[in-house]
């Protein structure tokens, strides 16, 4: 009986030590960043956030501070942050010493598109956003350079917006689920932000226009109240006008569009130019 040679052992690999840090997935690393932007605005001026990877998967945060804050002031700081980090979409879970951030949750997503939906139609009046720009955030012309007037009425419109802010913390951050019900919800929310998204830059491109326009007046005339009044008045044809011309659009029975499309800044003042909106034309005698 014959016997094969035993095959040579080859020699046992030595693995690399990692010394650095850990590499991170680039989806963690973008929850990190939203999670740590919107617990900061959200804590206290002054105070730290402290966000770190949760070892079964998701994040873990806490207040960092030098000496440990009551438990009952704890407990809302992380239940505040709990309430706006779920509005992403997240599952999360607070008590008194952390928040824990875990994976998507069909409920938040769902809540977040009701939310996203109602600022749509909320953002489809610009009355509200007209007045505060007139106001020029309590500036007065003259006083201050025109462009700095302008900047703070835009800056007034955006913290009453809120949107801009929210979405803002969102920057850079690729969203993605390995499940169909969840990628349909996902691909649902970034639809209706880049809706909200551009629905608020009209209403930051009216600020400015209104702004500028208050200056101009305050300029011609040193009236700054008039200045604000003949201003808002213009503004209002704006609005008027295209309203008239979206209700005078023809749709089918029952359709749930409702006259025409949404429309921008140019063509309001358009609108506003051009009489008898959707007045009928007067029959000829037969």
């Amino acid at each position: 009986m014959s016997i094969e040679p035993r095959a040579e052992v080859a020699q046992e690999r030595e693995l690399p030590v990692w010394d650095g840090p850990v590499p991170v997935a680039p989806e963690t690393a973008g929850q990190h960043r939203v999670v740590q932007r919107i617990c900061a605005r959200v804590a206290p001026e002054g105070m730290a956030v402290g966000v770190a990877d949760l070892p079964p998967g998701g994040l873990q945060v806490w207040i960092d501070t030098a000496s440990p804050l009551p438990e009952q002031e704890s407990w809302v700081i992380h239940h505040r942050m709990a309430r706006e980090v779920a509005l992403v979409g997240w599952h999360c879970d607070a008590d008194a010493r952390r928040l824990l951030v875990l994976g998507w949750s069909v409920a938040c997503l769902q809540n977040r598109v009701r939310l996203l939906q109602s600022g749509l139609r909320r953002l489809a009046g610009f009355e509200q956003t007209a007045r505060l720009a007139v106001r020029l955030d309590g500036l007065t012309p003259g006083d201050v350079p025109v462009s700095h007037a302008v900047e703070a009425a835009c800056a007034a419109v955006s913290r009453m917006l809120r949107w801009p802010r929210r979405l803002a913390e969102l920057d850079g951050f690729e969203r993605g689920s390995d499940l169909p019900y969840l990628q349909l919800l996902l691909a649902q929310v970034m639809g209706l932000e880049a809706k909200v998204a551009s629905a608020c830059q009209e209403h930051l491109v009216m600020a400015r226009v209104l702004a500028r326009a208050v200056c101009e007046r305050h300029a011609e005339h040193g009236d700054l109240a008039a200045a604000r009044r003949e201003v808002l008045a213009e503004s209002r044809r704006w609005v008027r006008a295209s309203t008239m011309i979206r209700g005078s659009g023809v749709t089918k029975p029952g359709h749930a569009s409702g006259g025409r499309p949404h429309m921008g800044l140019a063509e309001r003042r358009i609108a506003a130019s051009v009489h008898n909106h959707g007045a009928p034309l007067p029959r000829k005698n037969r």
